[in-house]
């Protein structure tokens, strides 16, 4: 009776080597390629390592940038310089924005608005924000510059992105210009978006009764009395961006 031939000879005899394919495949695949994928297997090793070293040194510069905030947070006179010193942080919007209350107060509204346009640059969060942009508004009207800051308070109105305190006060403004100037409805539709904005604001609900008031009685005109009370931020934190 005939034998078969072991699997791994032919029938005469000689020896057949059988390799997977796959294993070829890869085999060959690494001999060709294999400079090139130890150099990307670096780099991205090296990618890993940069990124977990800028995010470590990112968090000790906030810290840093705080701490020194922190300090001269009651110095008024050292807060410009800290501003100069760190264009784009959240504390420098901060810095500006007291120096710009600051002046306001006293009466400079140049500078005033000057110092509010700083931190509308620089300031993220949503309600310093708008506190920044309407007394940039108000300080161009306190100012004498009428048309630049009814288009300003026009816009503040009209941003969906800025707080409703804002908006809403913004809108007041705009109506008792309007009343000053005799334009019943002007007044009515200011007072409309006044309550469109938040009805239940103190500022739609005065803006309401510009219509029913006298016009010596209604008259609050940004240019004599701004209706702002700008509280000093003191935060030695950076707000929420």
């Amino acid at each position: 009776m005939s034998q078969l031939p072991p699997a791994n000879q032919s029938p005469e005899g000689s020896t057949a080597v059988y390799e997977p394919a796959f294993a070829t495949a890869v085999h060959a695949f690494w001999a060709k390629n294999r400079q090139g994928i130890l150099i990307v297997c670096v780099v991205a090793l090296l990618a890993i390592i940069g990124r977990e070293g800028w995010q470590s040194y990112a968090a000790s510069r906030e810290r840093e940038v705080q701490a020194e905030y922190a300090k001269i947070a009651d110095q008024t006179a050292k807060l410009p310089a800290f501003a100069e010193a760190h264009p784009g942080h959240a504390l420098a919007g901060v810095a500006w924005l007291r120096l710009a209350d600051e002046k306001f107060s006293a009466g400079d509204f140049k500078t005033a608005t000057a110092h509010y346009q700083k931190a509308i640059g620089t300031l993220k969060n949503e309600a310093l924000l708008g506190r920044a942009k309407l007394g940039a508004a108000i300080s161009q009207l306190n100012g004498g510059d009428q048309p630049a800051g009814e288009a300003a308070l026009k816009a503040i109105s009209a941003d969906a992105t800025i707080a409703k305190g804002a908006r809403v006060e913004a809108a007041y403004h705009l109506a008792s210009l309007a009343a000053d100037a005799g334009k019943t409805d002007e007044v009515k539709k200011l007072a409309d978006e006044a309550s469109k904005i938040d009805a239940t604001s103190s500022w739609a609900q005065r803006a309401t009764l510009l219509l029913t008031s006298q016009p010596t009685a209604a008259r609050s005109a940004a240019t004599t009395d701004t209706g702002l009370t700008f509280k000093p931020v003191t935060t030695d934190k950076p707000p929420g961006k």
